[in-house]
């Protein structure tokens, strides 16, 4: 799947508002992309009551957050790599996130470049919940 990029602004720009109080979803092959690097899936990631897994947070900031900066950024899970780009169930729609300083930087055909992507992973992430 694609993954967005600023580039390389967010690195650089190590605001990591993305990181504060994540509600990040996790897919099935994030988790085991994660396992991989040799983290501990329930030391970075716990299940929601709805039933879908997400980041753990650690006073506040993403578990893998360190310095402001992601220690595991190439292999970060691919909800992460849309961001700021964001998918609202209710709308059924793609939107920026307000939270990103950086949105500006993203162009309306950015922005419908990735709905495919991530309405699919979207789907996904439903598909994996119902499986459980």
């Amino acid at each position: 799947m694609k993954s967005l990029s600023l580039g390389g602004v967010c690195v650089d720009f190590t605001c990591a508002i993305c990181c504060k109080d994540t509600k990040m979803m996790l897919s099935l092959n994030d988790i085991e992309k994660i396992e991989k690097l040799g983290y501990k899936k329930d030391d970075f990631c716990f299940l929601d009551e709805d039933g879908f897994f997400k980041l753990r947070n650690i006073n506040v900031n993403c578990f893998f957050l360190e310095e402001n900066k992601c220690q595991i950024y190439t292999d970060r899970p691919q909800g992460c790599k849309f961001y700021p780009i964001v998918f609202d169930l209710d709308l059924n729609k793609t939107s920026l996130d307000d939270d990103c300083p950086l949105i500006h930087t993203i162009s309306e055909k950015t922005l419908q470049s990735f709905t495919k992507d991530l309405k699919k992973f979207v789907k996904s992430l439903l598909r994996e919940k119902a499986n459980d």
